[in-house]
């Protein structure tokens, strides 16, 4: 099964923008984007008609012209003037700037850009360092890259700068290497590369959004040495690190010579302050001005309080979740597993984790935002039913402890979780009351989320991006082993194995028509749905807390671009 995995495992190179990208580089505002637009597949027997249009967002228009929008000029202090320095509280600080070694804290600290990005309004690629791409035929994309960009040591974006990031990142991360499937990279010209893959790759756009992927100066880097990635000056982002210590601090100073304009602060502090409560309190307090990932308790006490407020995107592109163990007895028995399934109200439980206005129910594990699947419906919460399927798996409280046994073993589970992401320690105890009422007793186990490595569990709670890159057949089957991991946590930590789900969704190699591939997708939701191999409970919204003086924050969809040039801070 492995082997077949493996075959498989480079149909989904991601990106929901199926069709040809490319950026009008006419004068004017953008026209307004097409909600989930797509094109027909391109024939493979010759090259693709003239690129579309890519669908751009008001506040991103700076994306799609040759002369970037700047900040408003009033949010920008003169030049006589001190700018200030805005402090943000964050979750975790863990991974390397390095992009080939992680990149989503570079991502989200407005340090990296990668060739493409998910708009903020349709979740799909849209171009962000690249001005445009056209596939020219099944193995071969033409990227233009956008001039005047410089990194941040002064050295110019071009395309052979582009050239050796990408082959520095396919050389140093074998995931990336296995889904990009590159061949080659040729300079076409001054602006202009030409990837050639080994295989089809109808949806590359798409995987060039991942943090992993972000553009570098790869000559600068391998001259700095190892461990010297930060004085490299390799990023193009409106911001350059300038300390770092992970799981602490990252600090930074403007760019002033950002491609989109001159941002209106000095700089960035990100302190890392993993604790929800905590970091809700350095709010409140003025320790920072700005704050991810507030709980509902937390949002309540910071709208109550003057001067502050919460903001969100109010599109839910991450998911709360349990893994199933398929490798532990237990829930490898499919009637004690639907048992579980329909015992737990995780209608009920999303709405403690994730109440209106911060979230909604995830019958399904892809949001609508991304995929709309009518018909295809998870098991309904029936205790009744679920007591039912117990018996007939052969267990009865034959000692009245309230405890179901089987030949003389109590049905016990596991349910395993970690505390910064605040939602999963309610989730854990709110399913141990909800089993405990058929009989299944449980222990709740929250540790750290490496934990998730070890078989020692039965459920374990988990918080996961599920529109990455955009393409919906590879935010379906990530969580099944399909897809080499690169960085997207999506290791397949329950062991799911399904060879009906490769047989699915193989046609994905190929097919470039969106509309095909939410068939796809759709097709392989309702299998793990109906096998219970994973169960979503919620999708919440990203909740900021921020302060009255915070100017020029959008809340985007995803953290992967929390802050941007256009941010800023009143005195």
């Amino acid at each position: 099964m492995q082997i077949l995995l493996r075959h498989y495992i480079k149909l989904f190179l991601p990106g929901a923008l199926v069709v040809l990208l490319a950026v009008s580089m006419a004068c004017g505002a953008p026209g307004a984007p097409a909600e989930n637009a797509s094109a027909p597949a391109a024939s493979q027997s010759q090259a693709l008609p003239a690129a579309t249009p890519v669908p751009q967002q008001p506040s991103q228009a700076s994306a799609a012209s040759e002369q970037p929008t700047e900040p408003p000029a009033a949010a920008v202090a003169g030049p006589e003037a001190e700018r200030p320095t805005l402090k943000v509280g964050v979750i975790w600080l863990s991974s390397p700037l390095d992009p080939v070694e992680s990149g989503w804290v570079a991502n989200q600290s407005a340090m990296s850009e990668n060739l493409f990005r998910l708009s903020e309004s349709t979740i799909t690629p849209e171009p962000w360092l690249a001005t445009g791409a056209v596939q020219v035929d099944p193995l071969t994309w033409e990227i233009e890259i956008r001039p005047g960009v410089k990194f941040h040591n002064g050295n110019a974006l071009d395309a052979e700068a582009v050239k050796a990031s990408l082959e520095r990142t396919i050389r140093l991360s074998a995931a990336s290497a296995d889904n990009l499937s590159i061949a080659s990279v040729a300079v076409k010209d001054q602006q202009t590369i030409t990837i050639t893959t080994t295989e089809p790759q109808p949806t590359l756009p798409g995987l060039l959004t991942v943090p992993v992927t972000a553009i570098h100066d790869a000559a600068a880097t391998e001259a700095a040495g190892e461990g010297n990635f930060l004085q490299a000056g390799a990023l193009t982002g409106p911001y350059i690190p300038t300390e770092y210590v992970q799981k602490e601090y990252l600090y930074s100073v403007a760019n002033d010579d950002y491609w989109g304009g001159a941002p209106p602060l000095a700089g960035i502090d990100h302190i890392a302050i993993p604790d929800t409560g905590s970091r809700e309190l350095a709010l409140q307090a003025g320790d920072v001005y700005l704050a991810i990932n507030i709980s509902p308790e937390g949002a309540q006490a910071i709208d109550a309080r003057p001067g502050l407020s919460t903001q969100t995107s109010g599109i839910g592109t991450n998911v709360v979740m349990w893994w199933v163990n398929f490798e532990r007895g237990t829930l490898a028995d499919p009637l004690v597993r639907r048992a579980v399934v329909q015992a737990i109200d995780r209608e009920s439980i999303a709405g403690l984790v994730a109440p209106e206005g911060s979230g909604s129910f995830a019958e399904l594990m892809l949001p609508e935002a991304l995929l709309s699947c009518p018909g295809v419906n998870a098991l309904d919460y029936d205790p009744d039913q679920a007591r039912e399927l117990l018996s007939q798996a052969g267990y009865a409280d034959s000692n009245g402890d309230g405890i179901v046994e089987k030949d003389g073993q109590p049905l016990e589970i596991i349910i395993g979780g970690y505390p910064q992401r605040f939602q999963l320690p309610i989730m854990a105890e709110a399913a141990q009351a909800m089993l405990a009422d058929v009989g299944i007793g449980v222990d709740v186990h929250i540790t750290e989320s490496a934990a998730v490595r070890e078989a020692n569990w039965d459920l374990f709670g988990w918080y996961n991006n599920v529109v990455e890159t955009g393409d919906p057949v590879l935010n379906v089957i990530k969580f099944a082993g399909l897809l080499a991991n690169a960085g997207s946590g999506a290791r397949n930590y329950g062991h799911y194995d399904n060879s009906e789900l490769v047989e699915i969704v193989a046609p994905a190699r190929t097919m470039s028509d969106l509309e095909g591939r939410k068939q796809l997708a759709c097709e392989a939701l309702a299998l793990v749905t109906e096998e219970s191999a994973y169960l979503p409970v919620a999708h919440p919204y990203m909740v900021y807390g921020v302060s009255d003086r915070v100017t020029g924050f959008v809340p985007h969809p995803t953290t992967l671009y929390f802050v941007d040039h256009r941010i800023g801070l009143t005195e």
